[in-house]
């Protein structure tokens, strides 16, 4: 004789209805049965759900693991998004624009006023040798003159400075859905992070640079998204310059490319016989062209 229970039955219909379209559900699993297994994952090639709405689907994989960078897809984005928001684009990349014409107005001003009192100036020599007149006050002139410029240079260097990273702190937040405007200029989000990082890649630059030239291209090369992670996400030295290392490792052909697409802007912008006007667009085209390569690095969605 069995002392097991038998299993239960079906439940009992509700009153009133006669479980004609009711469906039993399963019996319960005998007593010591295995579960059943999970569900299989999906199979190779499988569509992933689709992104949330406004955002571009990020590239499989991660970029530090060498999953690759889409350089069209950046190009193309980064056209689209200067045509949508043209006006804007077009007005901070002028404020840029006009700090510097006006830093190098005043240079060349400054140094035609010393050179035309240089020029006018007469200088006589006494017997004894020394030299009075116009030479001294040329040379006086001309070491002020230079002080004023100086002083100037600096200061409309850094606003021009200032100004152009507002424009790459825009292609930022219009990356992530926000609207590019003014404000941006002048937002002082994670700018002393920046500044540290900017003025750290710059000595090692310069240094670089005297060190045969080809020292300096390298850490140009390794470290020039170490800004953008400084400027993002308010990341230090060692960590904004160490992402960028890995970044650039992982990517190497595609960030090369990049490169070569910013250095035709670069040039487009500075071409004298235009007076530099292509600068307007060649500015803020560059920033968001760089600013998705930057995003895709670090696979994170950009906004469409």
């Amino acid at each position: 004789m069995s002392d097991q229970t038998p299993p239960e039955g079906p439940p009992t219909p509700p009153p009133g209805d006669d479980g004609a379209n009711l469906t039993p559900p399963p019996p319960p699993p005998p007593a010591g049965a295995t579960p059943p297994p999970p569900p299989p994952p999906p199979a190779p090639g499988a569509v992933p759900p689709p992104p949330a709405p406004g955002y571009a689907p990020p590239p499989s994989g991660h970029a530090a693991q060498g999953s690759g960078v889409d350089v069209g897809t950046a190009f193309s984005w980064a056209l689209s998004k200067f045509q949508q928001h043209i006006g804007v684009w077009i007005g901070l990349a002028a404020v840029v624009f006009v700090l510097t014409a006006i830093n190098q107005i005043i240079s060349r001003v400054m140094s035609n006023a010393a050179a035309d009192n240089c020029t006018n100036a007469a200088v006589t020599i006494n017997q004894d040798g020394t030299v009075t007149g116009g030479g001294v006050n040329c040379a006086t002139g001309l070491f002020a003159n230079l002080g004023i410029t100086i002083v100037l240079a600096i200061v409309f260097g850094a606003l021009t400075w200032l100004a152009a990273i507002g424009v790459y702190r825009a292609a930022l937040k219009r990356s992530q859905g926000e609207t590019p405007d003014f404000s941006m200029l002048t937002s002082g989000e994670h700018l002393g992070a920046y500044l540290v990082v900017a003025i750290v890649f710059g000595i090692l630059t310069a240094v670089g640079l005297a060190l045969c030239i080809i020292p300096g291209l390298i850490v140009i090369f390794l470290f020039q998204f170490a800004p953008f992670f400084a400027l993002d996400k308010g990341e230090g030295v060692g960590q904004a310059f160490g992402n960028s290392y890995r970044a650039v490792t992982a990517n190497i052909v595609p960030v090369i490319i990049a490169m070569i697409v910013n250095a035709v802007a670069s040039i487009l912008g500075g071409l004298p016989f235009l007076f530099g006007i292509l600068y307007l667009v060649t500015l803020p085209f560059a920033a968001l062209f760089t600013v998705h390569i930057y995003r895709q690095l670090n696979h994170e969605p950009i906004a469409d």
